[in-house]
């Protein structure tokens, strides 16, 4: 096996999507998602940039046409990820995702979303940690809920006989 394809196995697998990721179906837009697949999708989408220097609004805008392609922005706005590195991290998962279903992510967007992320979550997370912690406190206890009733929801739909 070349390098090549030994090194982009690696980073599925280190991304938490095998192989048989790259033959399913494309996901679904965010708007057509009828449930939340983290509690970070159950909050807010959009973050208050008033306050930011003009290059992260202008950063803040390419992030969001970037990222928004794929999933909502609520994603990664309320996750708990603040430094850079693991924005780095998430992103290059991301750039291969964008990559298999034909919409990689440039280099500008990038270098824009992580300089977003970075700001955005020193500001909001960091910064602001009591508050930003009992928001994701309840946006777990909300997700928790939402799972309790998708389970309970499943359990009493008929169920697809797998053997003859």
């Amino acid at each position: 096996m070349s390098p090549r394809i030994m090194a982009l196995l690696t980073v599925l697998l280190a991304a938490g999507c095998g192989p048989w990721r790259l033959w399913g179906e494309i996901p679904a837009a965010p708007e057509a998602r009828a449930e939340p697949l983290f509690y970070s999708d159950l909050g807010p989408d959009t973050v208050d940039v008033s306050a930011y220097p003009p290059e992260l609004k202008r950063d803040y805008a390419v992030y969001a046409r970037a990222c928004s392609r794929c999933h909502t922005l609520a994603r990664s706005i309320n996750a708990p990820y603040v430094s850079r590195a693991w924005w780095e991290f998430y992103i290059a998962r991301m750039r291969v995702r964008a990559t298999l279903h034909g919409e990689p992510l440039s280099p500008r967007e990038i270098q824009s979303a992580l300089d977003f992320l970075e700001h955005d979550s020193n500001v909001r997370k960091v910064a602001r940690a009591p508050e930003f912690d009992a928001a994701k406190a309840e946006l777990k206890r909300r997700f928790e809920a939402a799972l309790d009733e998708r389970i309970e929801r499943l359990q009493k739909e008929p169920q697809p006989k797998l053997l003859p």
